[in-house]
Formats: C-alpha cells, structure tokens, sequence
C-alpha cells in the first residue's frame, strides 16, 4: 500500500561517546530527520528499524529479535516482526536485518474510497477477492545491509543500503554517513546522504505504474559545552520527485455531507469524484537543536526541538524531551513529543467548487492541520550477565508507546489514537 511506504532515510550519528553524558542508546521509536512529526505519517515512524547493535573487535556477532504490534483508532493494524545482525573485523563493521509486517487497514483512506469500501481487497500476487467490503491486507518485507568504520580518532563512515517490497510497491535505497572529530574531540562534525527508488502501482488499477525519487541529506555539527552537557544542530533536507500522491485516495467535489459507518462511508451532495492529485516534487527542509544534560552518573536528560518548512507551505514545529536512565542492570526511557503542523496550501477538507478550478486536490488527513502528542517508555533488562570481563549478554527489550492526533477541520477522522507495543532480546558485548 502506498500509505504504508516505509521512509528509508536515517542518519543517527553522535559526538565522541566518551565526552558525552552518560545515556542509554536510543530506542527503536526515536525520531528519523525524515519525518516532521513523531507518529505523524501514519504508523512508519512508530515502526522504525531498531539499530543494529554493535559487535567490538574480535567479538562473536551481536543480534537483536523484536516483535511488536501496531493498532489505532482508524481502523489499522500492524504486527511486525524485525531481526538484525553485526558483526566486527578490526575497524570495519557489518550488519544486516530484516522486517516483516503484516498489515490489516479499514482507514479513512479505504473506506472512502469508492473502489475499495466496495470489496475486501487482499493485495497478493492472485489478485482480489470480494467478501463484505471495506478492507486492505498486505505484507511488506525489507531487507537491509550496512558496513561501517571506524577509527580511533573519532572518524567513522556508514554506508547502507535497503531493499523493500509490497504487492504494489518497491523501494531501493543507498546512502552514506559519517562523522569526523575536531578540537580535541570536543566537536564533531556529522552528515550524510541517502537516495531511494520507488515504484508504485495498484491492486485495482493494472495500469498504474509510476515512479518517485527521494533524495534525502543532513549535516551538522555537535558540540561537548561541559563535563555534563553537549549540544548538536542539525539540518535534514529531502527531495521527492515524481508520483507522490496515492492510487486509492479519490477527492470529492461539491458540498457534501458524509455518513460514517464502520464498513463504508456514504456520501450525499457529490458533483465529481476524482483521484487524487499532488505535485510532482516536493522539497523539505528541516532545523533540528537537540541538548544532552547529565542530571547525575548515568541519569540523562535529552530535550530537543525541530521545525521545518516545505515547498507545498507545510510548516511543522516538534518539541520534546527525553529522560534516560542507565544502570548495569538495566536501562529505562521516558519520552514526549508535542508536534504541530499548517496546513498545504491546496489541501482543503472540502473542494466545494467543480474538479477544473483546482490544480491539485488530496484527501490526506497528514498534509491538512494536526496537533499531535505522543509518549513513550522503553525499559531494557539483563537477563544474562556476561561470565568474564568483555564477554556477552542477553537483555529483554520492552516498549510502549501512545499517540493522540487531532486533524483539525477534517470531518472523516477528526481525531486518531494510536498504540504501538513491542518485546525482543538482544545480545551486546
């Protein structure tokens, strides 16, 4: 489904580890540059790849198994499956992962639709098959491989790679990142780029074929003010060009009225009813200044605000803050995000006038107005200490999180709650 496409672009990088307040790594449901919001492009960010934890030299590989599960008030549900691996040489890292996830939707998106609330549309190479209406299945699996190095004076490169696929859509990405130290390690400057094919298509109409191509990139420097604090701004910025819109939205013209039921919508006052149309390049551009204060031996705290603008008039602003807590036994997380966004400057709840007056129009709650909060708690628990000094462990990985989305003026879905919990074991040196 192509409201499900996963955003591949991410570049984590961070100053010197040891000139840093002591924290726990971040969690699997952080904040990707590529998204304005926390949550806000349906569930992608929620479900964001764990990172591939780190093997030192001449160290077997470390691993990480995590399953998790997605569900929100309109009407979707995700269950995922996620594995990674790595593995040390010297300088040089390997690593390698897999996702699986299955996805169950009756959204606003499908229910509208006046091709889709009509069957039950499971999307797999067979093709369709008609029951009671109103619902999309799909199973997306991506496959990713990175190689990294590393040097001892605080020089390090990533490249990576992603490979992912649907029954109606494909993506494959490259990118690079890395981070060099300057001024006796005290700063450290960072940056990377990524790019991504897709390929778009749909399980009704057999004749749509259409590309996009993404171009993502972020720069920035961090920066130790002190024993206890270090700093670091950022810029992310991304290009998409092509089919950005989605095969299954449809817009409908005039001054309607809307009955909502749990199957299907109808609709009254209808002149016209369209696809969809975006256009077809959209550039971002994002400013994020994230702080890192120690509170005391290995108690953390991580605010940090973003805000951005794009070539469509959205604007978005993102705050929030995190606590970390590190023990050996144990890490815990406690996090919040406050997200607000405009408008695009053509989205409209309702296109009262005839379809030709409008050079675009979209029925995308996520490009209209949107308040949005969401918390979340991670906990990491050793399950089996190493026997010698260097040696593995096993922890159990537990996490929560909840989001609240208001879509102001938006009469499908005025409002979306979400919840996303997941549980896996990891094993780090």
């Amino acid at each position: 489904m192509k409201r499900y496409a996963v955003v591949l672009f991410a570049v984590t990088v961070t100053a010197t580890a040891a000139a840093q307040p002591s924290e726990p790594p971040a969690s699997a449901g952080s904040d990707s540059p590529a998204s304005d919001a926390p949550g806000a492009s349906d569930y992608r960010d929620v479900l964001s790849e764990a990172p591939t934890p780190a093997a030192p030299s001449g160290d077997p590989p470390t691993g990480t198994v995590r399953a998790g599960v997605y569900h929100d008030s309109d009407q979707t549900t995700v269950w995922r499956l996620l594995g990674n691996l790595g593995q040390a040489f010297g300088q040089w890292e390997l690593s390698a992962g897999l996702g699986i996830d299955a996805v169950t939707s009756a959204s606003v998106d499908v229910r509208s639709s006046p091709v889709l609330s009509k069957v039950d549309t499971v999307t797999s190479a067979s093709g369709l098959s008609s029951t009671s209406g109103g619902q999309m299945t799909d199973t997306r699996y991506q496959g990713t491989i990175g190689a990294g190095w590393k040097a001892s004076e605080g020089r390090a490169i990533n490249l990576t790679s992603a490979l992912a696929k649907e029954s109606d859509y494909a993506s494959v990405s490259g990118g690079i990142n890395g981070s060099f130290d300057i001024l006796d390690r005290t700063t450290t400057l960072l940056g990377g780029v990524t790019i991504t094919d897709n390929w778009i298509s749909s399980v009704i109409n057999s004749t749509i074929h259409r590309k996009m191509f993404a171009t993502a990139w972020s720069f920035g420097i961090a920066r130790v003010l002190t024993p206890q604090d270090a700093v670091r701004l950022r810029y992310d910025g991304k290009l998409n060009e092509g089919y950005i819109a989605s095969p299954y939205r449809s817009v409908r013209f005039g001054d309607w009225s809307a009955t909502l039921g749990s199957q299907q919508i109808t609709f009254a006052n209808v002149i016209d009813t369209l696809a969809e149309r975006e256009p077809e390049q959209r550039l971002s551009s994002a400013v994020v200044l994230e702080w890192v204060h120690s509170l005391a031996p290995g108690i953390g705290l991580h605010p940090q605000a973003r805000i951005s603008h794009d070539s469509w008039g959205v604007q978005s602003l993102t705050a929030g803050a995190d606590l970390r807590v590190a023990r050996p036994s144990w890490r815990f997380e406690i996090g919040y995000r406050f997200y607000l966004q405009s408008a695009a400057d053509f989205f409209s709840d309702k296109y009262v006038e005839a379809s030709s007056m409008y050079a675009y129009y979209t029925s995308d709650k996520e490009l209209g107005r949107q308040v949005g909060h969401l918390g979340q708690v991670d906990l990491a628990v050793v399950l089996i200490e190493p026997e010698t000094v260097g040696g593995s462990r096993m922890l159990l990985n537990l996490q929560v999180a909840a989001m609240h989305y208001a879509y102001t003026g938006f009469t499908l879905l005025p409002m979306r709650d979400s919840m996303f919990a997941s549980a896996g074991l990891s094993c780090e040196y």
